[in-house]
């Protein structure tokens, strides 16, 4: 089809192949522009249902005006090839960005509000997506997100708006009959596997498990066989996130946790809410307000510089150093004092001899450790070595 022209496009290049369409660059002759046009796959071409899901497609995108879903511009048919003109992006799917692993955190955010942004403006006009997936989700070179193909998109019972689509129901009845799973078995809510009715709160349940995979780069439910990820989907609950990802701060956690509850009832209610716990702890996160307890790191910031401490010399009557001073203190020429508490605190208090070990702050530097709780460190005395019983008598330190 390379050169072809297609109503007012010529054909430039073919962009991808999926199960249920092929995407082509095109050129607008009309308007100057360059477009993605979608075809239904040859062997398609006489499929009802195939037709009707790409006429849904088209229809319920172009019903949404938002920067995070592709605009449709048109759907037309050119000698018994049925197409849709849409915006042509570049950059690559979510999929493909998490070939390489999990995202940073900060990334998971920004793509979180974003996709939740578009989840809460379909919500609105009552459309449910039905197959959110890191596949149908594509990130543009500028980092922008664009929600992809609403082909299985049907309108939600909890929503007053749901009559802006017409005739949906009525498709949707043809497209699936009563009790059949519709979307992709990995990212199915609990409700979608069992074939059940469904709301916005599935579409939310898909989203939790794409923060999941943005946040820690495996998928909360997976396994080699379909009947394997339905009954995980059904059953179990996925490892914790901050297993996968050390780098995942609790709050994250908690908002991917709450998306993935089994019981809709106790999920987000709304994208909006979804999406206000994001922006919170983005703004939290940049503000410095919040650690990644589980890292183990803390901020720069909420470290407090201290005060260097001025060094002193005190002697005793005798003119010797104030070996009976609770802080002892060294001269100038001495290295610097440094005072620890000890944990080990000896079974026998009767030993009260002197404990030589050799310290880091330099080699001649020793720690005297008492009996008790006291650390000192200090450059050995010449005439300790001389007396060592004079060093200090009496009971250790307090």
């Amino acid at each position: 089809m390379i050169g072809e022209t297609i109503s007012h496009y010529r054909i430039v290049q073919p962009l991808g192949r999926g199960g249920m369409g092929v995407v082509y660059e095109a050129q607008d002759l009309t308007l100057g522009r360059k477009v993605a046009l979608k075809f239904l796959p040859v062997e398609l071409e006489d499929d009802r249902a195939a037709l009707e899901r790409l006429q849904r497609e088209a229809r319920a995108a172009s019903s949404l005006n938002h920067e995070n879903i592709c605009t449709i511009y048109e759907i037309g048919e050119h000698n018994g090839r049925h197409f849709i003109a849409l915006e042509l992006l570049e950059g690559s799917t979510l999929e493909n960005k998490l070939h390489a692993g999990p995202l940073k955190i900060d990334t998971v955010l920004d793509f979180g509000i974003q996709i939740a942004d578009a989840l809460d403006a379909a919500h609105q006009r009552g459309l449910v997506h039905r197959d959110i997936k890191p596949a149908n989700i594509f990130v543009t070179n500028r980092g922008r997100i664009k929600v992809l193909d609403f082909g299985l998109a049907t309108t939600s019972l909890r929503s007053s708006s749901a009559q802006t689509v017409g005739d949906s129901a009525a498709l949707d009845a043809r497209l699936t009959s009563p009790g059949t799973a519709v979307g992709t078995v990995a990212y199915m809510s609990p409700e979608q596997a069992r074939g059940e009715e469904l709301d916005v709160r599935s579409d939310l349940f898909a989203f939790g498990t794409v923060l999941y995979e943005m946040a820690t780069g495996a998928r909360p439910f997976d396994g080699k066989t379909t009947a394997v990820m339905f009954a995980a989907i059904l059953e179990k609950d996925p490892l914790r996130p901050i297993s996968l990802n050390v780098e995942i701060p609790p709050k994250l956690e908690e908002i991917i946790t709450k998306s993935l509850e089994k019981d809709r009832d106790l999920r987000y209610q709304t994208a909006a809410e979804l999406r206000g716990d994001l922006k919170r702890l983005k703004r939290d996160t940049q503000s410095g307000k919040i650690a990644v307890e589980s890292s183990g790191r803390v901020p720069a910031a909420s470290v407090t510089p201290t005060t260097p401490q001025k060094k002193s010399w005190r002697r005793n009557r005798s003119g010797g150093p104030d070996h009976g001073s609770r802080s002892h203190l060294l001269s100038p020429r001495q290295t610097e004092t440094r005072r620890f508490e000890c944990s080990r605190v000896a079974a026998d208090h009767e030993l009260h001899r002197l404990c030589w070990i050799p310290c880091a702050l330099s080699r001649r530097t020793h720690a005297h450790v008492r009996a008790r709780t006291t650390v000192f460190i200090r450059r050995p005395w010449r005439g300790l070595r001389e007396n060592p019983s004079g060093w200090r008598s009496g009971t250790p330190h307090e």
